[in-house]
């Protein structure tokens, strides 16, 4: 959904309007993503999240208090030193008839045991799913036992329950 109809749906509205996700932003990914992390690190606070390569992967975790994201053309220095390496899907929704071109163009950043080697033992894994296994990221990774993928998915159905709460009053 463009987010000019989703902002005009909310201005007429006569209940509350939620932002699932539209081509700008998904806020309630923004929430799971936070709440994942600081169940896993402890804190979002100088978490080092590394992003493979999406500019609104970024935008959506600027927007959760991330605040040290490295966005580069290089994806093995980036992901050095990362508490979170995070990766989505190289055409979303909407891309999909741009799915050969990203594919060549994101040659490198496909998220594989040895850059999470390079991130170290103690970085986590995650995507907002579904995630195109072969592609931006291998079997390898999201089966791992640092890969945090599930749990976050898991958050995401808490942190919507929780913005619906919140609207309710309760």
């Amino acid at each position: 959904m463009q987010m000019q109809a989703i902002l005009d749906l909310g201005k007429f509205a006569s209940v509350p309007v939620v932002n699932g996700l539209t081509d700008y932003n998904h806020p309630c990914q923004i929430m799971a993503d936070a709440l994942t992390i600081i169940e896993h690190i402890g804190h979002l606070e100088g978490a080092k999240a590394r992003f493979e390569p999406d500019e609104k992967t970024v935008e959506k975790s600027r927007s959760a208090g991330i605040s040290n994201i490295v966005l580069t053309d290089n994806p093995r220095e980036a992901v050095e030193g990362a508490n979170v390496v995070y990766s989505d899907v190289w055409a979303s929704m909407g891309q999909k008839e741009q799915a050969d071109f990203r594919r060549q163009k994101f040659q490198g950043f496909q998220v594989d045991e040895a850059m999470m080697e390079l991130a170290g033992s103690k970085a986590y894994f995650m995507h907002c799913l579904p995630a195109e296994r072969g592609v931006e990221v291998t079997d390898g990774v999201m089966e791992a036992p640092n890969s945090i993928v599930f749990t976050q998915a898991e958050n995401r159905m808490h942190a919507q329950n929780a913005i619906m709460l919140h609207l309710f009053g309760l």
